[in-house]
């Protein structure tokens, strides 16, 4: 037992020495765990901001391109917009010059319309100066018969009566 003593109480001292050690090491691996968690998350951290760097550089990339393709868009719109007013336009005096081309027309059947009744009030005057001309034609017509007819008849009487006062002279005393 003393053996065992001996050995326990030289081995106590390299035990506490290579507890020591051991602790020395513990402390030591944990300190090279710390540092290199440390870096680790030094490096994580890094990579973290390295991707949103990288993010932020893509979002305005992305950004600059929606704003670039929004103001291709808004030309194109407005050109658009452009070619649809002036075809509006366009439209719009096309249908004023149809508008006007039916009113002159309208205008014109009017005026053929009224000219239509002058000719036929024209032909109606025509036709009743004719009549008229026929008219008095006949009166005068009529005026020379029965003023021929007066005329013979006072001469059928004239003669009448002269043979009448012939034959009284004949027939008479004197002659």
């Amino acid at each position: 037992m003393k053996r065992v003593a001996l050995a326990a109480l030289l081995l106590v001292p390299a035990v506490a020495s290579a507890q020591s050690t051991l602790s020395d090491q513990i402390n030591a691996v944990d300190a090279a765990q710390q540092n290199h968690d440390y870096v680790a998350r030094q490096a994580w951290d890094a990579q973290q901001r390295a991707q949103q760097a990288a993010y932020a550089a893509a979002q305005a990339r992305e950004a600059r391109a929606a704003a670039a393709a929004r103001e291709v868009a808004a030309a194109r719109q407005k050109k658009l917009d452009a070619k649809e007013d002036r075809d509006q336009a366009y439209e719009d005096k096309l249908r004023d010059l149809d508008l006007q081309e039916r009113e002159v027309s309208l205008q014109a059947k009017k005026t053929a319309v009224s000219r239509e009744n002058d000719i036929i009030d024209s032909d109606l005057q025509k036709k009743s100066a004719e009549t008229d001309l026929i008219k008095s034609r006949a009166d005068s017509n009529r005026n020379l018969s029965e003023g021929t007819k007066t005329l013979l008849e006072k001469n059928g009487n004239r003669a009448e009566l002269e043979g009448q006062a012939a034959v009284k002279k004949e027939s008479g005393w004197f002659h």
